[in-house]
């Protein structure tokens, strides 16, 4: 049915198009009228089709039920199709046989063959009946008879797709089309009931497509499917000339090809656990069915833009997947491990010996877990490797699909058999440990080490792992061995396809997995659905728009006549941690929260809202609980229930406390009593404050510390949507609202990296540490000759005995040279590890160097002198929490994430002293605002004006203190001479009082190298 050019801007215009649209991709057009005909209301079936397509495809099995049933052979066999679908469930019918007496099993969809190697199998794909049909009459109920669906999709005389359209120029909306869904719409009939007939409904209009899988009336549910704009968010890019902003719906989604795989490997039918009587569930039948899941655009994007990069590349490329909280995570993560286990080469061999998917928690993730199960797959095909011997063996014995966890694999990285074999590894949530020990490891255990690359496939008989030292001779070979797998194992894995979802990549994540952007030559993800889009289409809610923010105001006195000589850096955290757990503090925030919790938190979801409080420590945690369990008991604050989390055991004043002695029952338990009503407000210390979903969460009270990932994954515990929850609380006590905006920027649309890491500092390190004359090649050879060859009994103390002449030297150093060495060392290890995951280093003197620096970092630990508690020292007093009223955080996602990889430059080489009076003057001045807010603006103009000075900044990041010293005060001087119309008189008093000077231009050097640094070692 071509579309006629018409001048004409009606809805039929448009439906006119949808149809041409869907026939150019090779569905049959059939009118209304012969449709009216074909199709039987009372079984929602196009029964002539139906009856066509199984003479056509399956004459054997027709003639079998024939034989037995005669001329009414067709009833006979609509009649069991119809038990099995009522049974089973239209998908599994689909997916299944239809087995009835005497013994015929008949197919109702042929599912496109991997590949062309058997071709009846190929026609029969090709003998499927694809059609498209408007205006559909489909009601059986008076009320329904004249009803009509705008479009329908058949197949095999099965409708599976209805589609309604709007069109702007009528007035109407997408909306429009969602609202007759949900109000002319009879969910009873057939037609709408969930995977009796059709699998999917859409809405859809020339801008937006919407769509839902269940019928309730005013009660359903539809969700955005949209292609999303990329960095812009959610809807729709700009439609191509002569093409709608929808087009891609008939051109890529539902044509034939795309249908039947969704149908194949995507749609999936979740099933209650237990019945209404709370008897558990055994047999999945449609009964008992949950919810039906139908793939949104950016999961079926992501999964089939992997495959053909996949197919085209071939394995040992890395992928990234940037997909936001409220994604589908777990299920695009099922749905491509299916996919890549049935990928076949063109002979029907296998792609990929096993898809490995890997978790990054101890306990394998049940909502992961459960969904790859779920799916249809043959026994044996999934081995759920729950200890390290279990997928040890699942690995040997070529499992399809394996789910574990990856701390598992350096505990068998050497048991492995992967000789000749190719991996597919998906891993689920990639944060920086996959750049690691971890990842190396896992490396190390799926790499196909059979020997070195193909141009250096003669080294191991050269002189190049000639060890040259005649004591150990009859070790060298196995040494040279162990270097050889080392060094192999290092980059890019030729049998290995790494692809590691995350929806907050760090710059570690993105230099390992992400795909070269060809402009920049920066690293990016492969697939994004970012954090915009998925609040903007409703998936998670914007955690940032009800933000408050509290300043706590405290005054210290000495307590001691004492005047103690202590580390700085270590001082200030111990005091902070004193004034967190002060009386004083402890109650005033715990009645600031509880009150707030009751008022406006504890009525949230109709009496079911729920709160965390995430504190600093574990102690913190424990103090606030008692204190707050005690106001829940006051009648005010009926209602309130409080629950701790956190690990370990604490000694408190002499007693041994745990969560389960202070909650009264196993620590296994927390998660699933929070989510009844026994339990609405947690206090927890790290513990549940990343990977925890409970929707019902309404309110985050924050009483810690939170920057970069951290700061992200703790309050997006709450984005989670729940019915009836508006947008989440936030009661801030800890953070500055720009230090929370700074954290989310880089994550709210698509991560940039601001830098790659250059490989080749790793040489820089390497010189650098050289220069303090601690070790020489020899020590590092011979060390490494006795720890990579054959072990025995002397192994160990051949070891330390070979680390005495560095240790030695170390000692002679001053304190601050010592400090020096000892973090570039850690640094160095720390890139090493970093960059070798990123390329393969051809370099055995600088991996010998990494093996000695590890063992000799070891003996170089600071030994800390023990001091004096300092709550003996001190006192708090006058201590006072303001509210500093709602935040203003409006994210633009144009910050790119930045990478601290790869400088040279190490942080300050000690822990300035001070005397403890001069601590607390620094503290109160901070903290009670003696300058007066004047001063304090100038000051941070003075601090604004030199981080502006980009190329300050990174001297601060690439050179010592004593080097960075002069180009700050040239800076420094600059900078205030620029400022001074800002505050004439402060300027004035500065620039006549050289000790007043000296003051100022100490605290802001101090304050901008620790905070460049800072930034530096942050990844």
């Amino acid at each position: 049915m071509a579309v006629k050019p018409t001048r004409s801007m009606s809805e039929h215009t448009f439906q006119n198009h949808v149809i041409d649209g869907f026939e150019q991709q090779g569905y049959t057009y059939v009118p209304q009228s012969q449709m009216d005909q074909n199709f039987n209301r009372e079984t929602a079936i196009d029964e002539q089709t139906l009856k066509e397509f199984l003479i056509d495809t399956q004459p054997k099995e027709v003639a079998k039920v024939e034989r037995q049933y005669g001329g009414n052979w067709s009833q006979a066999v609509l009649k069991r199709i119809q038990q099995v679908i009522a049974d089973k469930g239209l998908l599994w019918a689909l997916r299944n046989q239809i087995e009835m007496a005497p013994g015929a099993k008949f197919k109702l969809l042929y599912f496109k063959p991997k590949n062309d190697l058997n071709q009846t199998a190929v026609e029969h794909y090709h003998a499927n009946r694809f059609q498209v049909t408007e205006e559909f009459h489909y009601g059986t109920m008076k009320d329904d008879l004249n009803n009509r669906i705008d479009v329908v999709l058949l197949v095999n005389g099965f409708p599976l797709v209805t589609i309604e359209l709007k069109n702007h120029q009528t007035g109407q909306t997408v909306n429009n089309a969602i609202r007759q869904y949900m109000t002319d719409r009879n969910p009873k009939e057939q037609v709408f009931q969930p995977d009796l007939r059709s699998l999917v409904h859409f809405a859809v209009d020339a801008d937006d497509v919407f769509m839902t899988t269940w019928l309730k009336g005013k009660e359903t549910k539809f969700v955005p499917s949209n292609q999303g704009n990329g960095k812009a968010g959610g809807g729709n890019p700009p439609a191509e000339p002569g093409k709608f902003g929808t087009s891609y719906l008939w051109e890529e989604v539902l044509t034939p090809d795309s249908l039947l795989d969704i149908v194949e490997r995507f749609v999936q039918i979740t099933y209650h656990e237990k019945d209404k009587n709370g008897k558990k569930i055994t047999r999945k039948v449609r009964s008992a069915m949950k919810a039906v899941i139908f793939p949104r655009y950016h999961q079926l994007r992501a999964v089939r833009r992997l495959l053909k990069a996949t197919q085209e590349q071939g394995p040992g490329h890395n992928y990234l997947i940037q997909h936001s909280a409220g994604s589908g995570k777990s299920y695009s993560i099922g749905w491509l491990a299916y996919h890549l286990a049935s990928l076949t080469q063109s002979d029907g061999s296998s792609f990929f010996n096993s898809v490995i998917v890997l978790v990054d928690r101890v306990v394998l993730d049940e909502q992961l877990q459960g969904t790859i199960m779920n799916m249809p797959h043959p026994r044996g095909m999934v081995a759920i490797a729950k200890d390290s011997a279990g997928l040890r063996d699942a690995i040997n014995s070529g499992a399809r699909i394996i789910i574990s966890t990856l701390q598992k694999f350096p505990y068998i990285y050497n048991q492995t058999d992967t000789a000749g074999r190719t991996f597919a590894i998906i891993i689920d949530e990639a944060h920086s440990s996959q750049s690691g020990e971890a990842h190396r490891k896992t490396k190390q255990a799926l790499g196909d080490h059979t020997g070195l690359n193909t141009d250096d496939a003669d080294e191991l008989d050269s002189d190049a792992y000639d060890w040259d030292d005649s004591g150990l001779d009859e070790d060298a070979d196995d040494a040279a061995m162990r270097v050889r797998d080392e060094l192999n194992a290092q980059g890019v894995q030729s049998n290995l396809s790494f692809y590691a979802f995350t929806a907050t990549p760090k710059p570690s994540t993105l230099e390992t997995f992400g795909t070269a952007n060809p402009s920049t030559g920066r690293p990016e993800a492969f697939d994004l659905y970012s954090m915009k889009q998925a609040i903007e289409e409703g998936f998670i809610l914007n955690v940032l728009t009800n933000y408050t923010t509290f300043q706590t105001y405290f005054h210290l006195v000495k307590k001691s006549e004492e005047n103690p000589k202590r580390k700085a850096g270590r001082t200030k955290k111990e005091i902070m941690d004193f004034v967190k757990l002060d009386p004083s503090n402890v109650s005033q925030i715990s009645e600031i929260i509880v009150d707030h919790f009751h008022d406006h938190v504890m009525p949230l979801l109709h009496g079911d809202g729920k709160g965390m409080v995430v504190t600093s420590s574990r102690k913190a945690a424990v103090e606030y609980f008692r204190y707050m369990k005690r106001l829940a008991a006051r009648a005010e604050y009926a209602g309130v229930k409080p629950v701790v989390a956190f690990s370990g055991k604490l000694d408190l004043d002499g007693e041994e406390v745990t969560e389960g002695t202070l909650n009264g029952f196993n620590s296994s338990e927390i998660a699933k009593r929070f989510d009844t009503s026994e339990f609405n407000l947690m206090i927890a210390a790290n513990k549940f404050q990343t990977g925890f979903d409970q929707p019902k969460l309404c309110a985050m009270y924050v009483d810690k510390k939170l920057t970069g990932v951290a700061a992200v994954q703790t309050l997006s515990r709450l984005n989670r949507t729940c019915p009836g929850k508006q947008a989440p609380i936030v009661l801030d006590f800890a953070n500055k609202p720009e230090t929370i905006q700074a954290a989310f920027e880089p994550y709210y649309m698509q991560t940039d990296l601001d830098r790659v890491t250059d490989p080749s500092v790793i040489y820089d390190m390497k010189t650098a540490l050289s220069e303090f004359q601690i070790y020489d090649d020899a020590e590092v050879s011979a060390l490494c000759r006795v720890w990579l060859g054959k072990p025995d009994e002397s192994t160990m103390p051949e070891v330390l005995r070979l680390l005495g002449p560095a240790k030695e030297q170390y000692s002679e150093l001053d304190q601050e040279r010592q400090d020096e060495f000892r973090k570039r060392v850690s640094k160095f290890l720390r890139t090493y590890s970093y960059i070798t995951q990123l390329i393969r280093l051809e370099d055995e003197e600088l991996f010998n160097l990494d093996t000695y620096l590890a063992f000799l970092n070891r003996e170089l630990a600071p030994k800390y002198a023990p001091e004096e508690p300092i709550d003996n020292l001190i006192a708090v007093t006058q201590l006072r929490i303001e509210n500093k009223g709602h935040a203003d955080i409006t994210l633009t996602g144009g910050e790119p994430v930045k990478n601290n990889a790869g400088s040279v430059g190490v942080g300050p080489t000690t822990d300035d002293e001070d005397y403890l009076s001069k601590i607390i003057d620094y503290l109160n001045d901070l903290f009670d605002a003696d300058f007066g807010d004047p001063a304090r603006k100038y000051f941070e103009g003075l601090m604004t004006v030199l981080q502006k000075d980009a190329k300050l900044r990174t001297q601060a990041k690439n050179n010592s203190r004593a080097d960075f010293r002069t180009p700050f005060d040239s800076a420094f001087l600059k900078a205030l001479f620029e400022s001074q119309a800002e505050n004439t008189d402060l300027f004035s008093k500065l620039s006549g009082s050289q000790e007043a000077l000296r003051h100022v231009q100490e605290f802001l050097f101090d304050e901008f190298y620790t905070r460049e640094q800072r930034e530096e070692r942050e990844e």
